[in-house]
């Protein structure tokens, strides 16, 4: 049942941020990370890729997470809360990934700052 939850939460999530991505770097609303928030240009690209992650990953989750209640599956919510995060956190580090390398490609090499 935390699947489907969950994953429902995450498609709504990606849906929002595909439909109506921030326009700009406010405390609120958007995907905010270190390297979303260096300039206008990563910041577009992250809201874009934010939201497509989201929803792909929040449709596999709550897919899961019915696939679980039909087959009658509910009794396993400690096994379930121990595995939530897994789909989570690789979302997020997909996510810095894609942005790690955009932002290489559109500042150079020679402007590198991570893994100094």
């Amino acid at each position: 049942m935390i699947f489907l939850v969950i994953g429902i939460g995450f498609t709504l999530i990606g849906l929002l941020f595909s439909i109506f991505p921030a326009k700009y770097d406010n405390l609120v609303y958007g995907y905010r990370s270190y390297l979303s928030k260096m300039n206008e240009l990563n910041w577009r690209y992250a809201q874009r890729i934010s939201g497509m992650y989201f929803l792909l990953f929040g449709l596999l989750m709550a897919v899961i997470g019915l696939v679980l209640k039909l087959t009658g599956n509910t009794n396993f919510f400690i096994i379930e809360m121990i595995l939530i995060p897994f789909p989570i956190v690789v979302s997020f580090g997909l996510i810095e990934e894609r942005l790690k390398a955009f932002d290489r490609k559109n500042r150079g090499e020679e402007n590198e700052y991570l893994d100094d």
